[in-house]
């Protein structure tokens, strides 16, 4: 099916697909779930997400971009954009030309009946990204529909502060993990994921899941230090069984790990991103895209690392600072 353009002004308020993982995208997996919200007035447009993730080995790093129409009426669209071409270029004449690949790539999860088009950059192109890179984005839609512009420098590079890839944590004890500023970050949003609950709290009569995940955010760029896991879950207090929660503010029980993960993003970022009462900039959300398309140009730096909580030493590991 070939791509359409933007739709013509309608009247009224539309809802737009939205990322309600936030940064669940950049660090523990390749996909992300969509909800519907109401946000602008009368405009119905092609929407454009692109996001640049970096992370401490290069061969790692993602080009990812979703282009999907809004639901204008509630009505989910059906159009997709196969035939859109997507190039990212660099100063020094590096450009990365982006191929659809299968839509799970960009999406865990999207409203029934809605549709559109996953992109990615291939490793050993996206591989060449470094923090502090200036890009412009550039968006050919099919069937002479237009083309959208945008441009990002990539957050710069930072480090944890004392923390490997790996650490011993004892059981009911908390860690403050500190990190140094990013050029160019605008927030740091601290994710976790974390494993082996159900049977380590089954003594103690809580339920929790098997995979339980965490947000938490810093909302400042001078803001580099958040303790785990107590000041995870900000953006999951009225969803969490109070009884876990306040377990979790003691540390991890014994024999449970956990993924951790500090996320510098940049402006463009921040100013996008919306889901539920993950809201780091305000209500509204600003698109760094002009022309033919809104959405975002977004640039994400990651560092990450595992927890193991236990009571004993482990000779492999060692202790978390």
């Amino acid at each position: 099916m070939r791509g359409a353009g933007p739709r013509r002004a309608t009247h009224g308020r539309i809802a737009m697909p939205l990322r309600a993982c936030t940064l669940w995208v950049a660090t523990f997996g390749t996909a992300c779930e969509l909800q519907e919200i109401t946000v602008v007035d009368f405009v119905d447009v092609v929407v454009a997400e692109v996001y640049v993730t970096l992370r401490e080995t290069t061969g790692v790093h993602t080009v990812h971009a979703f282009l999907h129409g809004t639901a204008a009426g509630g009505q989910p669209d059906s159009r997709t954009f196969d035939d859109a071409l997507l190039r990212l270029m660099r100063g020094d004449g590096l450009a990365l030309d982006l191929a659809v690949v299968p839509i799970e790539v960009c999406l865990q999860s999207q409203p029934e009946g809605s549709t559109g088009t996953c992109f990615a950059a291939d490793a050993p192109a996206a591989a060449q990204l470094a923090p502090g890179n200036a890009l412009d984005l550039e968006i050919t839609l099919g069937a002479g529909a237009g083309t959208a512009l945008g441009s990002v420098t990539l957050p710069g590079d930072f480090a944890l502060s004392g923390i490997g890839a790996q650490c011993r944590l004892p059981a009911d004890t908390t860690l403050e993990v500190r990190w140094s500023r990013s050029d160019g970050a605008w927030a740091y949003v601290s994710e976790t994921l974390i494993e082996g609950l159900p049977a380590a709290l089954a003594p103690e009569n809580i339920q929790a899941e098997d995979s339980l995940y965490l947000l938490g955010l810093s909302v400042s760029a001078s803001d580099t230090t958040i303790v785990f896991p107590s000041e995870f879950g900000i953006f999951d207090r009225f969803d969490l069984d109070q009884d876990l929660a306040v377990r979790l503010q003691r540390g991890l029980p014994d024999q449970t790990n956990a993924t951790v993960s500090i996320a510098a993003v940049e402006r463009n970022y921040v100013n996008w991103v919306r889901g539920g009462n993950f809201n780091p900039s305000g209500l509204v959300r600003v698109s760094s895209l002009r022309g033919a398309a809104t959405g975002t140009f977004g640039g994400v730096s990651v560092r990450e690392f595992q927890v193991l909580s236990s009571t004993d030493p482990i000779l492999s590991v060692l202790d978390c600072p």
